[in-house]
C-alpha cells in the first residue's frame, strides 16, 4: 500500500469584499490554494519517520526530545525565516526549539540534510494548486477550492496506482480539520469530483483510494506526524511558485529536489499538468 500524506498551503475559502462586481478577494485572502501529497510505501514508513526523528534531534538537539513536539516541528516558512529573515507569519515567530538553530550555518545544514533524506527515500510528490480568483470569475461553474483541491488529487493518485503500482491500494493521511472531514462526510467531495470526471475520456478506479483520508492526531501519531511535515515543505514551495509565477530560488524551498520527485502528466511525460492547475486547476 501506498500512504499519502497531506497538507496545505493558503486558504481555501473564499472570502469576498462585500458589494464587490465582480466578486473581488478580501484584502489578505490568499489568490491560491495548494494540497500536497507525499507519497510513501508503507513498508518505508517506519525507517522514513526514525530518519526525520533522528535528523531532528542532530539539527535541535535537547529541544527535540524535551519540549513538545511542536517546538520543533518543520514547516517551510520556518525554514524561509530562519535562512532568509522573511517572517514567517501567522503572527506567533519561530518555534521555541528553533532556538537551537542559531546561525544561517546551522539552518542551511538542516535544510541540506533534509535534501539528502529526500533523495534517499524518493517519496512520490503531487501537488494541486486552485487559482481562487479564477473561480470566482466562473460564478457558479467554479467548484469549491478545498473540493477541487482533493478530486484532482485523488483522480492522479487513482491513476497512479492503476498504472504503476497495479493491484496496490492507497490511503490520504492529513491532519484532523473539521472542514475537511465535512468535505467527506457530507458526499461533497463525490459530487465535485464527478463534475471533473465529466470530462475524462478514461474515468479512474477509485476503488484502489480509500474513500477519504485518516485523519491524524499530531499528539498521539508518532510515526506520521514526522512524515507529514514534508508534505507542508512541498505546499509551502509550491504556493510560492504559482503564487510569484516562476520557481523559488533560495535553498529553504528545496525546489530542485521537490520538482525532481514530482509526479509526472502520462500524457505529456512533463511535470506540468502532472498535479498543478495553471487556468483553474493546475496540477504538478
Amino acid at each position: 500500500m501506498l500512504v499519502f500524506y497531506v497538507d496545505e498551503f493558503g486558504q481555501h475559502g473564499l472570502s469576498v469584499v462585500e458589494g464587490s462586481e465582480p466578486p473581488s478577494l478580501k484584502r489578505g485572502c490568499s489568490p491560491w490554494f495548494v494540497l500536497a501529497a507525499v507519497g510513501v510505501r508503507s513498508s518505508s514508513r517506519m525507517p522514513l519517520a526514525e530518519a526525520i526523528a533522528k535528523l531532528k534531534g542532530r539539527h535541535f538537539g535537547d529541544a527535540y526530545t524535551d519540549q513538545a513536539w511542536s517546538g520543533t516541528e518543520i514547516k517551510g516558512r520556518y525554514l524561509r525565516e530562519l535562512i532568509e529573515g522573511v517572517p514567517s507569519g501567522h503572527g506567533a515567530g519561530l518555534p521555541s526549539g528553533y532556538a537551537a538553530l542559531d546561525s544561517k550555518q546551522a539552518a542551511v545544514a538542516l535544510v541540506r540534510d533534509l535534501d539528502i533524506l529526500l533523495a534517499k527515500f524518493r517519496p512520490l510528490l503531487f501537488a494541486v494548486a486552485v487559482d481562487k480568483v479564477r473561480v470566482l470569475e466562473m460564478g457558479a461553474k467554479g467548484q469549491p477550492p478545498l473540493g477541487a483541491a482533493y478530486a484532482y488529487l485523488m483522480q492522479r493518485v487513482a491513476r497512479t496506482m492503476e498504472d504503476l503500482h497495479n493491484g496496490d491500494g492507497a490511503i490520504l493521511v492529513a491532519d484532523q480539520q473539521h472542514e475537511h472531514e465535512q468535505l467527506f462526510r457530507s458526499g461533497e467531495i463525490n459530487r465535485v469530483r464527478d463534475h471533473f470526471n465529466q470530462s475524462l475520456w478514461r474515468q479512474p478506479n477509485y476503488n484502489v483510494v480509500l474513500d477519504k483520508p485518516l485523519w491524524i492526531d499530531t499528539e498521539l501519531s508518532t510515526w506520521d506526524r514526522e512524515i507529514i511535515q514534508l508534505a507542508d515543505l512541498v505546499a509551502y514551495t509550491v504556493g510560492w511558485c504559482v503564487e510569484h509565477g516562476k520557481p523559488p530560488t533560495g535553498p529553504s524551498f528545496l525546489w530542485d529536489r521537490i520538482s525532481s520527485l514530482m509526479a509526472i502528466h502520462w500524457g505529456t511525460g512533463r511535470i506540468e499538468s502532472g498535479g498543478f492547475a495553471i487556468e483553474v486547476y493546475l496540477t504538478l
